[in-house]
């Protein structure tokens, strides 16, 4: 934990939780969908990057969930590409600009 001084004190600087995310390079929303579940699909708007939430939860640190994800085109469905289990809390999905996940 760092400390920064300042004229009232100290601040500590925690770094914050890590949490799974998404990053959309593509000029086009895409939708993150876990396999099998009830949990609402997640949109990610054109160029943006977002935290992935599971359950209405955030995807936190030591936390993993065991099912796999599919990757779409808002728009048109087009499968873009699939992520495989487990997901957890240091997880980064890359939807690159020419459709390609990563």
């Amino acid at each position: 934990m760092a400390c920064a001084l300042t004229t009232s004190g100290c601040i500590y600087d925690a770094p914050l939780p890590l949490s799974a995310s998404l990053v959309n390079e593509r000029w086009a929303p895409v939708t993150l969908t876990f396999d099998g579940s009830s949990t609402e699909p997640q949109e990610f708007p054109a160029r943006e990057g977002a935290d992935i939430r599971y359950d209405g939860r955030f995807i936190e640190e030591d936390t993993c969930v065991e099912i796999g994800a599919t990757v779409t085109d808002t728009a048109t469905g087009e499968v873009l590409g699939t992520v495989d289990p487990p997901i957890c809390g240091d997880t980064r999905i890359y939807v690159r600009e020419d459709g390609t996940v990563e």
